[in-house]
């Protein structure tokens, strides 16, 4: 009997986040149906990733690339560029020239997020160093990649208006969150314990947890933050919240961490401003956390709904009385967060690729 292979691309799996589980989730689905999948990446252990997703399953054919440059972008950018169509899926997370392209955000359509007055709380526009290191990935991305006819599959409908900006179309297809286990947690919830997951870096807006921190004295706030690049700024951030007294920073979190606060917390705060999904804000909506976010991105319009799952806010003040709302509210939203459930995921996915 043939067997229609098919090639996936990732530029690596040295760093396990949002955009592997996607990858992990594009290869479970392609191997359901029957095709025979070539990976092609830069990095992938495949013994820490089977430990890391239990949705992983052996391509038929791994290829491992060499390239020289440590920077995350410029691999994601040399991966894209051995992209070809002809039963090929890229998770690379932009624009390439694979028969579908997974967007995670185009970092090449950047200066799109000036049209909608969204550059303010974006550092690859605000901060020079960050415009510098952008600056070549972009021009460079539009020489191989203008005149693709990639088929655009989003992370939510925030990005895909990135997209539409510059004139291409798109269909959202939810990342895959694992939502089965937490949909199991149960416990009495503390109404002023807020919890929130976050990398510890500059783009994560915690200035706003800070804030309403520092307006919310009776409460208490937890932060489940992973180590960012910048030391300097974790330093800071430890300072701030040892002065605030309310605000407790669990450092390189483990997953009993998570369970242990998703069975006590009564409010999930987002502080991320232009959240392009929110894969831990679904996550505790499948707990029974109450989901606080700001009115932006793909939080807000794909996840809350624009305040029909939860609560929003654009400033301070809209913050601190969502809080307040949130840890009084009566139900909760855990049978929302099974929309974004791997099982939908590969559902919806197996239609696309149907057509």
């Amino acid at each position: 009997m043939f067997v229609v292979e098919f090639t996936l691309y990732h530029h690596s799996f040295e760093v396990l986040g949002g955009s592997e589980r996607v990858a992990i989730a594009v290869l479970n689905t392609l191997k359901s149906i029957g095709f025979k999948v070539k990976l092609v990446t830069l990095h992938i252990d495949v013994e820490k990733v089977k430990k890391w997703d239990k949705n992983f399953v052996m391509p038929d054919e791994i290829v491992v690339k060499k390239f020289p440059i440590k920077f995350g972008l410029y691999k994601a950018l040399f991966t894209s560029m051995l992209t070809r169509p002809g039963n090929t899926f890229s998770t690379i997370g932009d624009i390439t020239n694979a028969d579908y392209s997974y967007i995670h955000f185009p970092w090449s359509l950047t200066d799109n997020l000036k049209i909608i007055n969204a550059e303010d709380n974006e550092p690859y526009i605000k901060n020079r160093k960050m415009r510098t290191y952008f600056l070549p990935y972009k021009y460079v991305h539009r020489i191989f990649f203008s005149k693709s006819k990639s088929k655009l599959l989003v992370n939510s409908t925030w990005t895909g208006k990135i997209l539409e900006l510059s004139g291409y179309s798109y269909e959202v297809l939810y990342p895959p969150v694992e939502v089965e286990e937490y949909l199991k947690i149960k416990g009495n919830r503390d109404p002023k314990l807020v919890l929130s997951i976050s990398r510890i870096a500059p783009e994560k807006n915690l200035e706003n947890l800070f804030s309403v921190a520092k307006a919310l004295k009776d409460f208490t706030f937890v932060l489940l933050g992973s180590s960012g690049r910048s030391k300097k700024y974790l330093e800071e951030v430890k300072s701030i919240s040892g002065k605030l007294g309310n605000v407790k920073i669990v450092e390189d979190f483990t997953h009993d961490d998570i369970v242990n606060y998703l069975s006590k917390a009564k409010v999930y705060f987002h502080p991320k401003v232009n959240e392009h999904f929110g894969i831990s804000i679904v996550e505790a909506m499948s707990a029974g956390l109450i989901p606080v976010v700001h009115k932006s991105g793909g939080a807000w319009l794909d996840i809350v709904k624009e305040g029909k799952y939860g609560f929003g806010y654009s400033n301070v003040e809209e913050a601190v009385n969502a809080i307040i709302e949130a840890s009084k509210y009566e139900n909760d939203f855990r049978d929302v967060s099974l929309n974004f459930s791997f099982d939908k995921f590969n559902e919806r996915l197996s239609k696309i690729l149907a057509r």
